[in-house]
């Protein structure tokens, strides 16, 4: 491997630079898997050493690779190559369904009988219909305007306002918060988040090729002096942010917060990208950051964390003078949302299902998470009367990788902090568990207390994988 280094060094010519040269060669062993996920790379000073050239040339080329999103650089540890999350994400979270398996990796609703009821009862009417333009659209890419009405009207009981012309109907909020990322920044700049924010941030950034960047935090969110010291040193795009139930600490982001975040943004002219996709749940709707300033923000919400896990329909609201842009985007991602789904979600809207489905949410969360404090409560960091998970703190005498590695041995499924980790920030010795999962009260709190007894046993002196 260092051979094939020194070979790309030596044949640097013209004005072409060695450390261009030394990127490429271990980029290209990353890529074809001679170096694989969480190799360590070899030391800089031996590096340099051995190809015969500056620790400065080598500090740089590694710091390349760490933009690009190949390798993390942790202090006092070393370098290794990073995990590409769109490959990873199976080690985290089951990909598919295992009946013997109590899956808590899976941040999803708790399906219940009214859900199947209201579903069929939906289908059954729009098959009486014989006026459907909905399965028969190709033009209005921004959505139906009677769907982006309802969408405003959902936004509204948010306490968001918004008009139609500035709202775009999304296959959900995952979609949206990309389509806000790819409509305001690019390569080389700078985006903001939580030090442990969603996955699917991460993956954006991979794939936008902008520098994510992690705040501190707290059990209620964002630090905002932290967040205006980097307004202050560096020039950001934007804040990604989650501030109600944030994925996975599920802090909760008092008004006070919200209210400095929108007044540090405004002074520093710095974009929010707001996700709300657990804002219907709380009973008592908080104060979107979005609401405080329009102008400077996009706010995203969806059915699928709140309604009905399926439903994946979405709303953005965008800066009015960045409507057009977002809209070109979404033509280009996905041409538009799919608008069956759009219809079917309007319809709730209007009729009041999807509140009588979100109150159902609300009241069987509620036992799930009461559920969790009799058992587990000691080891609590972060929950919620009406979150779809809760944030653990693993004992000292365990690691988290390991504990979850055991937990999976005895059929419970559950995420450490790996898949949710900024480049650059602290791993805490965490890990998330979600109470959604499609089982019967009883075996959720059989494994419940299995997490306990785990909890509280020591690891084997040897753990072998």
């Amino acid at each position: 491997m260092i051979e094939q280094w020194r070979d790309a060094v030596r044949a640097v010519h013209g004005v072409e630079s060695k450390y261009k040269r030394l990127v490429k060669a271990i980029a290209g062993d990353i890529e074809s898997a001679s170096l694989p996920a969480g190799a360590r790379l070899p030391p800089q000073r031996d590096v340099a050493a051995e190809l015969a050239i500056s620790v400065q040339t080598v500090t740089n080329a590694y710091k390349e690779l760490e933009r690009q999103g190949l390798i993390r650089c942790e202090v006092g540890r070393g370098s290794f190559v990073a995990a590409r999350v769109t490959e990873t994400m199976s080690n985290y979270m089951l990909d598919t369904a295992e009946r013997s398996v109590v899956d808590f990796s899976i941040a999803r609703i708790i399906h219940t009988a009214e859900h199947d009821a209201m579903w069929r009862k939906v289908c059954a009417t729009l098959s009486t219909l014989d006026d459907q333009p909905w399965i028969r659209a190709f033009r209005p890419i921004a959505g139906f305007e009677h769907h982006r009405q309802a969408g405003v009207a959902w936004l509204a009981s948010l306490g968001m306002p918004a008009s139609a012309d500035t709202l775009l109907v999304t296959n959900g909020a995952a979609h949206g918060i990309f389509l806000a990322l790819a409509s305001l920044v690019g390569p080389g700049d700078t985006v903001l988040c939580e030090s442990l924010t969603d996955h699917g941030v991460i993956g954006s950034a991979n794939v936008l090729g902008f520098t994510l960047k992690g705040l501190e935090i707290d059990e209620y969110g964002i630090h905002p002096e932290h967040f205006e010291e980097m307004c202050d040193s560096e020039r950001i795009s934007a804040l990604v942010c989650t501030p109600t139930l944030n994925n996975p600490t599920v802090a909760m982001m008092p008004d006070s917060r919200r209210r400095a975040i929108a007044r540090i943004a405004e002074r520093y002219g710095v974009y929010i990208i707001e996700d709300d996709v657990y804002g219907p749940l709380p009973a008592k709707a908080a104060t979107p950051i979005a609401s405080l300033i329009p102008e400077l923000s996009f706010y995203c919400t969806s059915m699928t964390k709140s309604v009905l896990t399926g439903l994946r329909i979405g709303y953005l609201t965008t800066p009015r003078r960045l409507a057009l842009r977002a809209e070109s985007v979404l033509r280009v991602s996905s041409w538009m949302a799919t608008s069956p789904m759009a219809e079917v979600a309007t319809r709730w809207i209007v009729d009041g299902t999807a509140e009588r489905l979100v109150q159902i949410q609300r009241e069987r969360l509620g036992r799930r998470q009461a559920l969790l404090q009799q058992t587990l409560g000691g080891y609590v960091l972060g929950a919620h009367p009406q979150a779809l998970s809760a944030w653990l703190r693993v004992p000292e005498h365990w690691q988290a990788e390991r504990l979850v590695r055991e937990l999976r041995n005895r059929d419970i499924a559950v995420t450490s902090a790996d898949p949710f980790l900024v480049r650059g920030a602290d791993r805490p010795n965490a890990v998330r568990v979600c109470v959604g999962a499609e089982v019967s009260d009883e075996t959720y709190k059989a494994a419940l207390e299995t997490m306990r007894e785990v909890f509280e046993q020591y690891p084997q002196v040897h753990d072998f994988t």
